[in-house]
C-alpha cells in the first residue's frame, strides 16, 4: 500500500523520458490532411455558389447524404467490384510470374512469344469485351479475364527484369555447387526479383479495380460500374460521386494491403 504514491511520480518520469514524435512524421500527416481539408472546403464552396451546376457536380455535403441513403447498395455492389478484381488480380499476376519464369528458363520461348505478349498488351479491351461476353456469358467471367488480362502485363514485365537481374557471381557460385535450375530459382533468381514483383502488384492494385468497373459499365447488372450507369441515367449525380469515391476507396485499400505486404516482406527497405 506504501509503494502506491510512488507510482504516479513514476509514470510521470517514464513519458518524460519517451522521445517527441519527430516532426517530418507529423509533417507527412498533417500536410496532406491540409491540403484535403483546403480542396473540400473549395469544393464545397464552389457547388454551394451556385458556378457549377448540381448536375455536373455534386458538394461533398451531398456526396454524404448520399452515402447516408444509399450506402448500402454502394457497398453491396463495392463487394461484387472488389470479388470480381481480387480474382483476376490474382490470376494475372500468377500467370504472369509464371511465363516470366518460363521466359527465363527458355530463350526460344521468349524470343518467340515475348513480343507477341508484349503486342497482344495494346488490343482495346472494350472492344475485346462484348466477344468475351458471347463466350463466357454476361456473368462474372468476362470481367475476371478481362481484369487478369490488364494485370497480365505488369507482372509479366517486372517479373521477367526481376528474376534476370539476379547477381551473375551469385549465379555463377551456384553452378560450382551443382545447384540445378529449379534451386537457382528458389534460392537467387525469386529473392533478387522480390522488389520488381511489388512494384508490379502496385501498378496492378489500382488497374484490377478500374478495369472492373469498366467491365461493368458495358455489360453487368451488379457491381460499382453497373451502378453508376444506373445513377447516370437517373441523374442521381451525388451518387455517382459516391460511387466513384467508394470505388477509390477500393483502389487505395488494395493499394495499401500491397504497400504494407511489401514492408513486410522487406523491411530494409523500410528503414
Amino acid at each position: 500500500m506504501t509503494a502506491q504514491p510512488d507510482i504516479l511520480p513514476a509514470m510521470a518520469r517514464d513519458a518524460a523520458a519517451l522521445p517527441p514524435i519527430p516532426w517530418h512524421r507529423l509533417r507527412r500527416i498533417a500536410l496532406p490532411l491540409a491540403v484535403l481539408f483546403v480542396a473540400l472546403g473549395l469544393w464545397q464552396w464552389i457547388t454551394a455558389s451556385g458556378r457549377v451546376s448540381p448536375l455536373i457536380l455534386a458538394s461533398p455535403l451531398a456526396i454524404a447524404e448520399a452515402f447516408g441513403r444509399s450506402g448500402a447498395e454502394i457497398l453491396a455492389h463495392m463487394g461484387v467490384t472488389l470479388g470480381q478484381a481480387m480474382a483476376g488480380f490474382a490470376i494475372g499476376n500468377a500467370l504472369g510470374l509464371l511465363v516470366a519464369i518460363i521466359f527465363v528458363h527458355s530463350a526460344p520461348i521468349r524470343r518467340a512469344v515475348y513480343p507477341v505478349a508484349i503486342g497482344a498488351e495494346a488490343v482495346p479491351v472494350v472492344a475485346v469485351l462484348p466477344v468475351l461476353i458471347l463466350w463466357l456469358g454476361n456473368g462474372m467471367a468476362p470481367k475476371i479475364v478481362i481484369t487478369a488480362f490488364l494485370t497480365f502485363f505488369p507482372m509479366l514485365v517486372n517479373a521477367l527484369r526481376g528474376l534476370r537481374s539476379a547477381d551473375a557471381e551469385v549465379k555463377e557460385l551456384m553452378h560450382t555447387l551443382s545447384a540445378d535450375a529449379r534451386q537457382t530459382l528458389w534460392l537467387v533468381r525469386l529473392p533478387a526479383s522480390v522488389p520488381f514483383l511489388f512494384n508490379a502488384l502496385k501498378l496492378s492494385a489500382c488497374a484490377c479495380i478500374v478495369s472492373s468497373i469498366v467491365a461493368e459499365w458495358l455489360a453487368a447488372e451488379r457491381g460499382l460500374g453497373h451502378l453508376i450507369v444506373v445513377y447516370g441515367a437517373r441523374y442521381q449525380t451525388a451518387e455517382v460521386w459516391a460511387t466513384a469515391l467508394a470505388a477509390t476507396a477500393a483502389s487505395l485499400a488494395v493499394y495499401g494491403l500491397v504497400t504494407l505486404a511489401e514492408r513486410l516482406a522487406m523491411p530494409w527497405k523500410t528503414r
